[in-house]
């Protein structure tokens, strides 16, 4: 089997090698410097200069009011603390709730990621899921 497979290799090099004329013993690996040098003067100094970009300011999800309506009939919190909260919810896809939960987790606890304990369902067809607030980074 490996016999066959190295001849359909071989078969497609030497194919792809007549289609742009190259002869197999003309090909030579091509390496490329990891960087180009503009200047010599660049070269022999020791300084270098790292510029850093904007550190971009956190805005918010932009929501269109038929959604906020939605959210308001079909989202409910259940439970609050200054780590975790709790959203009944009904129709409604999780990753809406996980939007409003990283909100949560972001005005009460900078710097900490809403993260997904678990989810309930509930007899009325509604389900519950419960966010905790974590820095993933120290975990």
């Amino acid at each position: 089997m490996k016999k066959v497979l190295f001849v359909c290799l071989l078969a497609v090099v030497c194919i792809s090698c007549r289609a742009r004329n190259i002869r197999p013993d003309e090909v030579q690996p091509q390496v490329q410097p990891d960087y180009a040098v503009e200047d010599a003067a660049q070269v022999q100094s020791d300084e270098y200069v790292v510029e850093a970009e904007p550190v971009q300011e956190y805005t918010p999800a932009a929501v269109s009011a038929d959604d906020v309506e939605r959210y308001r009939q079909n989202i409910t919190v259940k439970a609050m603390g200054d780590d975790f909260i709790v959203y009944e919810y009904v129709d409604v896809r999780i990753d809406e709730i996980a939007i409003l939960a990283s909100h949560f987790c972001y005005e009460t606890n900078p710097g900490k990621k809403a993260y997904l304990r678990d989810i309930y369902m509930q007899k009325n067809r509604k389900r519950r899921a419960t966010f905790d607030c974590v820095d993933l980074a120290i975990e």
